[in-house]
């Protein structure tokens, strides 16, 4: 409803501002991120991924000296783990926080000024996370991982 409607026209906003005037409305655009982030909605959470990727996509001409990320690192890789008892919504947002931390990465390294996305603590939550998505075989939700494919016989 109307959270969407307004999440398009921030991503919007996002989108048309110059280079030089960024800084003045990232603050605000990232604040309303995480706070639909925060909502235990599924929907929520992936419009709020969505969004985080339109801002990882945009060049900024001034650094960022005081912007961290490790909210959206920790977020991103919580809803890597997510388990819900419908597959369809299981893989949403797995695929959001997988996007989520492909989009974190790709913001720190382009910023020479951010926090160094691979110092240890930011790995212990990101490797696990895209480690724990690497699947072979089906998966079907409520299941979980209690079973471990046989290697041996992929070959």
């Amino acid at each position: 409803g109307f959270v969407s409607i307004g999440m398009e026209a921030m991503d919007h906003l996002l989108k048309a501002c110059p280079s030089q005037w960024l800084n003045m409305y990232v603050e605000f655009y990232l604040l309303i991120v995480q706070r639909l982030l925060e909502n235990p909605q599924p929907d929520m959470q992936v419009r709020a991924s969505e969004s985080f990727l339109y801002f990882a996509q945009k060049e900024e001409d001034v650094p960022a000296y005081h912007r961290r990320y490790d909210f959206f690192i920790s977020k991103f890789s919580q809803m890597c783990h997510s388990e819900t008892n419908d597959p369809e919504i299981t893989t949403k947002i797995r695929v959001s926080g997988l996007k989520g931390i492909g989009g974190v990465v790709r913001k720190t390294v382009n910023e020479e000024l951010a926090e160094n996305i691979w110092n240890q603590h930011h790995m212990d939550k990101i490797i696990p996370s895209l480690l724990y998505n690497i699947q072979i075989g089906g998966y079907k939700a409520g299941q979980g991982r209690s079973q471990t494919p046989d290697l041996g016989a992929m070959s």
